[in-house]
C-alpha cells in the first residue's frame, strides 16, 4: 500500500476529525447548530468550513487540486474567520489542529510502510496552504479596516452636512 492509498483511506476521518476541531473553535451554543444544519444558506459558516477542509486535505495528501481552486476555498474560509471576534492567532490557528490529526492516523501506517518522505511532504504541504491562508487572512482583515475607515468618514460627512443645514450653527455660516 502506497502512501497515497492511506491518505485516501483516512480522508473521511481525517477531515471530519478537523471540521470538529473547527467548530469547537466557535461557543458552544453555535457549535450544535454548525453541526446540524447543512443547507448553505442557513449555515455558511459550516458549508464553508466543509468545502475547505476537504479541498485542504486533498491538497496535503497529494491529490490534484487547482491552485484557483484551493486559493477560492480558502479565501471563503479565511475572511469568514477574518471577519468574526477572533485574534489572527485564533483565527488561523485552526491550520494546526491538522497536523495532530496526520501526525494520529497517517503517520503510524507511513511508519509501517517505512515511508517518510511523502508524509513530510504532506506536512510541507500544509505548512504551504497555512502560509497561504495567513497571506489571504491579512489581506481580508485590511479590506475590513479600509471599509470601516471608510464608513466612518461617510458618517463624519453627513454630519457636518446635517450640522451646516441646522440654522444658527456655527458651521452653517447663518447666525
Amino acid at each position: 500500500m502506497n502512501v497515497q492509498k492511506i491518505f485516501r483511506e483516512q480522508r473521511a476521518v481525517i477531515v471530519e476529525a478537523w471540521i470538529n476541531a473547527v467548530y469547537s473553535t466557535y461557543p458552544l451554543q453555535t457549535t450544535g447548530f454548525l453541526r446540524t444544519k447543512n443547507d448553505p444558506f442557513t449555515n455558511p459558516v459550516g458549508d464553508m468550513t466543509k468545502e475547505a477542509a476537504g479541498l485542504i486535505y486533498d491538497m496535503i495528501a497529494g491529490e490534484h487540486v487547482t491552485p484557483q481552486k484551493i486559493k477560492h476555498a480558502l479565501d471563503r474560509f479565511v475572511r469568514l474567520r477574518a471577519v468574526q471576534q477572533y485574534t489572527p492567532s485564533q483565527g488561523l490557528g485552526v491550520f494546526f489542529l491538522m497536523k495532530p490529526l496526520l501526525r494520529e492516523h497517517i503517520l503510524p501506517l507511513c511508519q509501517e510502510k517505512e515511508d517518510l518522505a511523502e508524509y513530510l511532504d504532506a506536512e510541507s504541504r500544509l505548512d504551504s496552504v497555512t502560509l497561504l491562508a495567513f497571506d489571504l487572512y491579512s489581506a481580508a482583515r485590511e479590506t475590513l479596516a479600509e471599509t470601516r475607515i471608510a464608513e466612518i468618514r461617510n458618517q463624519h460627512a453627513q454630519l457636518v452636512r446635517w450640522a451646516q443645514s441646522v440654522d444658527g450653527s456655527p458651521v452653517s455660516g447663518k447666525s
